[in-house]
């Protein structure tokens, strides 16, 4: 934890880059305590404040991530550090069961450092303390894939069921395990499963709005679809950027050694892999355009595609790769610490906590240019 400069930063508030996450889903695990499951109808509230009955439900994702969260404020209580904890947890697992993946396939020691050099990187180091579904996702696909080449049936389902109900992005991996060439019956069975999630997840829609694309769940589809492109976004732009925040965020080093290993050993499963992380990018483009962090499917592929190269390496050659994955953009990823966008509102939002009695209620005063990226923080 203390190379992956965790500690110092699990009681920040929520102000910094992509902050809006922590503060949007906690308030509706939150919900959950102050309403009951009952109430709420599993539903995910998104109002603030002093709440009788529920007003606005978040259709966009499976309640899974929200819900474990509630748990967890429940023993635990909440907070900033309590929230940043849970996506830890999850992303420690994702290591622990990348170790696992590189024993079955009997990478060497130093074979599997290498791998785990991608847990240096910004995208993981900085996203690893975002609450959201991507923590979640990426730890219940690689259990997957981990299950799937174990043939341990049961254990793959489950991982099928619970990436399903965390969140959409989970679902393009297993099409690509077609490459494998192995247990196709699985495959099919798992996309059979993965309908059923959704089609409770419209009807779970419907329950709740009495639409089953309430909540705006079919505008947010066209607008990640990229049916309803900003003015600024063409495919050049967009490509040009992928290409910088793919830099920035996993290194120059671990990306061409990456591209290196994926051309040379041509493994299936490393194929496999980075058709799922090109996947999210290529059908979603409109929201990882919009949003960085989305680019967090390609760790798996690195990390896998990483390994595979440097099965057969001196140790000294893999001690130089790992030096300089972490060197490389540890600067950029000391700067994400120190972002502090929402820091107004948050200020504000303070300030009205401790002057306004609990029971009334504050109206804020502000220009738009104020308003629209501050409120959630207030």
């Amino acid at each position: 934890m203390v190379n992956l400069g965790l500690i110092g930063i699990m009681a920040k508030p929520f102000i910094g880059h992509h902050d809006w996450n922590g503060v949007f889903y906690s308030n509706i695990a939150r919900n959950y305590l102050h309403l009951g499951l009952l109430k709420t109808g599993l539903g995910q509230v998104t109002d603030f404040g002093v709440i009788t009955q529920p007003q606005g439900f978040y259709t966009h994702y499976p309640p899974l991530l929200t819900l474990i969260m509630a748990g967890w404020f429940k023993i635990f209580g909440v907070g900033d550090w309590q929230a940043r904890l849970l996506p830890l947890l999850f992303t420690l697992g994702s290591l622990l069961v990348l170790v696992q993946l590189f024993n079955y396939l009997k990478f060497s020691r130093w074979a599997t450092l290498a791998g785990l050099a991608v847990g240096l990187t910004p995208m993981w180091r900085y996203f690893s303390l975002m609450p959201s579904q991507e923590a979640l996702i990426i730890f219940f696909s690689l259990t997957s894939v981990l299950f799937f080449l174990q043939g341990k049936r049961r254990l793959f389902y489950l991982s099928v069921i619970l990436n399903g109900l965390s969140g959409w992005a989970g679902y393009f991996l297993y099409p690509w395990l077609w490459l494998l060439n192995k247990r196709r019956s699985w495959l099919l069975k798992a996309g059979i499963i993965l309908v059923i999630i959704f089609l409770l997840h419209l009807l779970h829609t419907y329950l709740l709005t009495g639409s089953v694309i309430g909540g705006g769940l079919l505008d947010a589809l066209l607008l990640r679809l990229n049916m309803a492109p900003p003015a600024e976004f063409t495919w050049w732009n967009y490509l040009i950027l992928e290409k910088q925040r793919l830099a920035a965020f996993y290194t120059l080093t671990l990306m061409a050694v990456a591209g290196v290993s994926t051309l040379l050993k041509r493994q299936r499963l490393i194929w496999a892999l980075l058709g799922w992380g090109l996947s999210y990018p290529l059908i979603f483009s409109n929201v990882v355009f919009v949003h960085d962090y989305f680019n967090i499917f390609f760790i798996p592929w690195l990390a896998v595609a990483a390994a595979y190269l440097f099965n057969r390496a001196k140790p000294a050659l893999v001690i130089v790769f790992v030096l300089l994955v972490f060197w490389e953009r540890n600067a950029f990823y000391q700067a994400l610490l120190v972002t502090e966008s929402f820091k107004p509102g948050y200020e504000l939002g303070r300030q009205i906590n401790q002057i306004v009695p609990e029971v009334e209620t504050a109206y804020v005063v502000g220009s738009d240019e104020f308003l629209e990226p501050q409120n959630l923080f207030v």
